[in-house]
């Protein structure tokens, strides 16, 4: 399952689709916005948190990477909370939507690591039995 979200709505941005049995989640922060990071946080934090997404791939989209003031992928992951996952896969990956920059290399690191876990048997509820 793939969900997409975006911290600038609670509207999804993506569809859910099912690859492998691995949940993967999508999020995509303005990281111009710095005054609304705690409610992208809340929202980030009880989307990760749902039942259906505790063993979920996270790729975090820090987006607006050239406008000046944009907080850095790092502030970003302080922000959300990315520090504070234990035994997750995750990935921030700082873009420029309008121009495409960041976009490939995020989508390369999920495509990767989604490869490497099919191959180990995993699935979202864990290592595949067979």
């Amino acid at each position: 399952m793939v969900r997409c979200r975006s911290s600038l709505s609670n509207e999804k941005v993506g569809t859910s689709i099912s690859h492998s049995n691995i949940s993967v989640q999508i999020y995509v922060v303005d990281s111009l916005d710095r005054e609304r990071i705690g409610k992208a946080k809340h929202e980030f934090q009880t989307i990760i948190n749902d039942p259906f997404m505790l063993n979920s791939v996270i790729l975090v989209f820090a987006n607006k990477q050239d406008m000046k003031g944009a907080m850095t992928p790092l502030e970003v992951c302080e922000g959300l909370g990315l520090f504070d996952l234990k035994n997750r896969k995750w990935h921030i990956q700082g873009t420029c939507a309008l121009r495409g920059d960041g976009l490939y290399e995020g989508l390369d690191w999920l495509a990767g690591t989604l490869k490497e876990m099919r191959a180990a048997g995993y699935s979202s509820t864990g290592p595949s039995s067979f």
